[in-house]
């Protein structure tokens, strides 16, 4: 519930800061990856890059086979990120449908805290201006 809560915080700072009349785009960026948990493809889950300051997120869902591309709200993407990676599943297994909220269809996270929640991620990764390929090779122990 805490990573719900700090997404939530995350997404209102960003969108609440452009004034403009006219909506933000949203752009794919140059920086992907693939994401396994002990060594298989993670399908479903929500990849997560966060800027310093000011506060960006930058996020990507992936495939069947683990592959993910993130899109933002900036054209760019650059420097240290914090990487938080989420898969929430409701009781069936199946997950929340799109605009669904993942607590409103009782969904619960199902990676450790230290991939999932912003404050216990051990994740990272610097971008440079080219962007970049990031894997991470996730453990459910």
């Amino acid at each position: 519930m805490r990573h719900l809560s700090y997404m939530v915080l995350a997404s209102i700072a960003v969108l609440g800061c452009n004034r403009s009349a006219e909506a933000p785009k949203v752009a794919t960026l140059p920086v992907k990856g693939t994401v396994t948990l002990d060594g298989k493809p993670l399908s479903g889950a929500q990849v997560v890059f966060l800027t310093g300051v000011p506060p960006t997120i930058f996020v990507g869902t992936t495939d069947d086979q683990g592959a993910y591309q993130l899109q933002g709200m900036e054209s760019s993407l650059q420097g240290e990120c914090k990487v938080t990676i989420s898969q929430m599943l409701k009781p069936d297994g199946s997950p929340p449908a799109p605009g669904e909220p993942p607590a409103m269809a009782g969904a619960t996270e199902q990676l450790p805290s230290k991939y999932s929640q912003l404050d216990a991620t051990t994740l990272s990764a610097e971008v440079g201006a080219e962007g970049g390929t990031f894997d991470f090779a996730l453990e459910s122990k």
